[in-house]
């Protein structure tokens, strides 16, 4: 996609929630400010707890992200909309629309739902929009979080040039305890959410009583990262409908990963562990997999170094998101530090939007960013005066 000197991008938002898909939202928009874009987060109601005035969850307030609630329609913007939000896609007229697929699951059970309610209110009014695969669609790009949405997306016939991977990465602060893990300590018990595959995950339990499992519920981010700490074995026999947080966390966090055979974990691309690790709930004998979690019970330091691939991968997740970023919006990255340093700088000769300040950053916080920028404004132009060529306007910076 092409950026324009007055160019815009807008990512639509549920707001004053805390969940895997607004903290990727959130995470675009910071690195796409990072490139020298000019992003805004747009929130919507997502349910009844939603506050207009305050629409930012605290957990992402660390972002400092300029929001608005007005999109400018214009062929050079760009709106971007997670699968949830489809419907809006039908009050754009001018500006450029990219669906991302953050979840296929969240998509059908959408329509699903939408096909439902006009089956139980048809006379109540018109049936709720959704995207659809077809001719009237053709101009929106598509962003997908998994291979196994990139797969779901070209098997309903969108061609490649209009596709493009856009992942996410783990917080930096989850990682940073993760690397303090002793494996040494590890205890011999299986952490699971029930709330993902259920009905699998309740016959393992009845089946094997005597191993130690321990739910993943009314727990706090903190508590759930000291359980995936001291567990040997994480389990997910859920639907896996994007390339999931917790799975990641528990790789990173020394688990040995089981999974099922559903959704994005049915490719060796989205959750990268040998065959060995997953188990096809439909056909396989669940004492397979009780067999294969004893097994790494007493074999753990083999077992977690057979999964070594798939936590290099993991915390390889944030470089690779801004290269992908980079080439969704056709940026030039340097990866190094230099490039977002010099946008950065660059940014501060600019006449913010007055939207910066509606979105709650005090005038403190700018001029200590100011302060930092202009320390760092002659080494990032010693990196890329000779790499990249910025053109600047009073709303925006273009890499060309």
């Amino acid at each position: 996609m092409r950026l324009y000197p007055d160019s815009k991008v807008y990512i639509i938002c549920p707001g004053n929630i805390n969940t895997g898909g607004p903290e990727v939202l959130h995470q675009l928009c910071s690195t796409l400010i990072q490139f020298g874009v000019n992003a805004f987060m747009f929130y919507m109601p997502n349910d009844a707890a939603f506050n207009a005035a305050d629409p930012v969850h605290p957990f992402y307030k660390k972002y400092h992200l300029p929001y608005t609630f007005n999109i400018e329609e214009s062929e050079h913007n760009i709106i971007i909309l997670p699968e949830v939000a489809s419907s809006l896609l039908y009050t754009i007229k001018i500006t450029r629309r990219v669906f991302w697929w953050l979840s296929v699951d969240n998509y059908i059970d959408n329509v699903a739902n939408s096909i439902g309610w006009r089956k139980n209110y048809a006379l109540a009014g018109s049936m709720p929009k959704f995207f659809y695969f077809g001719k009237d669609d053709g101009d929106i790009i598509h962003f997908v979080q998994s291979e196994y949405a990139r797969l779901f997306v070209k098997i309903n016939g969108v061609p490649d040039y209009k596709i493009y991977m856009v992942e996410d990465y783990l917080n930096q602060a989850f990682l940073s305890k993760a690397a303090q893990v002793d494996l040494s300590r590890k205890e011999n018990f299986v952490a699971y959410n029930p709330r993902k595959g259920v009905e699998a995950t309740e016959y393992l339990v009845k089946l094997a009583p005597d191993i130690a499992w321990r739910p993943i519920q009314n727990m706090t981010p903190e508590q759930v990262q000291e359980l995936l700490a001291a567990a040997k074995i994480y389990i997910d026999f859920g639907n896996h409908p994007g390339k999931d947080r917790i799975p990641r966390e528990a790789a990173i966090s020394g688990c040995v990963v089981i999974t099922g055979k559903r959704g994005a974990a049915n490719n060796d691309v989205d959750i990268n562990i040998p065959d060995e690790f997953k188990f096809d709930e439909r056909i396989a004998n669940p004492q397979q997999v009780i067999e294969k979690i004893r097994e790494v019970f007493d074999n753990f330091s083999a077992a977690h170094e057979k999964q070594a691939d798939y936590r290099a991968r993991i915390l390889d997740d944030k470089n690779r998101f801004a290269r992908e970023v980079a080439d969704a919006f056709g940026l030039k990255n340097t990866l190094g530090g230099a490039w977002q340093y010099f946008a950065l700088s660059a940014r501060k000769h600019i006449t913010l939007p007055s939207l910066l300040f509606k979105a709650g950053n005090s005038s403190q916080n700018l001029s200590s960013t100011t302060k930092r920028l202009q320390q760092k404004k002659l080494r990032a132009k010693v990196f890329c005066a000779n790499r990249i060529e910025i053109i600047c306007t009073s709303a925006k910076i273009l890499s060309k």
